[in-house]
């Protein structure tokens, strides 16, 4: 490899270190725990009364909606069902 890629690989190491410990003093002071999972789908209003509902993995909408609440509750059961076991195991 590079060094040049090698170094920067380095640096984005160190960089999400930082982060994380970052993300752990939030936590720390809000006395809550950190998440384990990060969230996988986010509401946005892009448009005009329009609500989008994208998949943060692959950067795809999902759905539309028109009321952020409507949309807000589709993404939980987005989330819902993307958390869930395989095999309908409890």
């Amino acid at each position: 490899m590079h060094p040049s890629f090698q170094e920067r690989i380095d640096e984005l190491g160190v960089l999400l270190q930082q982060t994380n410990a970052a993300r752990a003093a939030f936590f720390g002071r809000i006395d809550r725990p950190v998440p384990p999972k990060p969230v996988r789908f986010q509401v946005t209003g892009e448009s005009v009364g329009m609500f989008q509902i994208v998949d943060l993995t692959t950067g795809k909408t999902r759905a539309f909606r028109q009321g952020f609440k409507a949309a807000h509750d589709l993404a939980m059961q987005f989330e819902a069902k993307a958390n869930r076991l395989p095999g309908g195991a409890q």
